[in-house]
């Protein structure tokens, strides 16, 4: 492949991989256009080709991160429109059934409406409710922790194989 650029600043104008002699000043490269990626992180230096940025390279793997995360958190949630609404609030209608002393179960809507459905009774309905709640925050905790320590690796890091290092923290079913 050639890359051509402007002698000036060593910006890269535009790369062409088949043998064409065109004006300008240009240097030949093994690497592929994919290798490359954006070409705003690149310059020719003293005739080399020289990483200058990180910058697009980081973008790349932000992006990776968040369907990474976004695919692992599709896992482990019901993706209906107001269904996170709704467990919030069968966990806040389960801790005030749990907490009260002989409760109506008349007051209590969403526990009325699905006990006999999902579980035989109102007190192991909302141990359920409570349970599911704990390991939700659990499993949230975890992608949290992972997307937040990626995110950090990925601003730390100072080569394209420290990058590459952050995004490979993420494991294969999240990638």
């Amino acid at each position: 492949m050639r890359i051509w650029y402007d002698p000036a600043d060593g910006r890269i104008l535009y790369t062409l991989s088949c043998a064409a002699d065109l004006p300008g000043e240009y240097i030949g490269t093994d690497l592929t256009a994919e290798v490359l990626g954006d070409l705003t992180g690149w310059a020719v230096i003293g005739g080399e080709l020289v990483r200058t940025s990180l910058e697009p390279l980081r973008q790349v793997a932000r992006v990776a991160l968040t369907a990474a995360i976004t695919r692992a958190r599709a896992g482990l949630i019901t993706a209906l429109p107001g269904q996170d609404m709704i467990y919030l609030a069968k966990e806040a209608e389960a801790r005030a059934w749990v907490g009260a002393t002989d409760p109506d179960l008349a007051a209590f809507p969403l526990l009325s409406a699905e006990t006999g459905i999902t579980a035989p009774d109102p007190d192991q309905l909302a141990q359920l409710w409570l349970n599911m709640a704990d390991l939700w925050r659990s499993a949230a905790a975890g992608l949290e922790a992972l997307r937040l320590s990626t995110q950090g690796a990925i601003a730390a890091a100072e080569s394209p194989e420290d990058i590459t290092a952050a995004i490979a923290t993420l494991t294969p079913q999240e990638t």
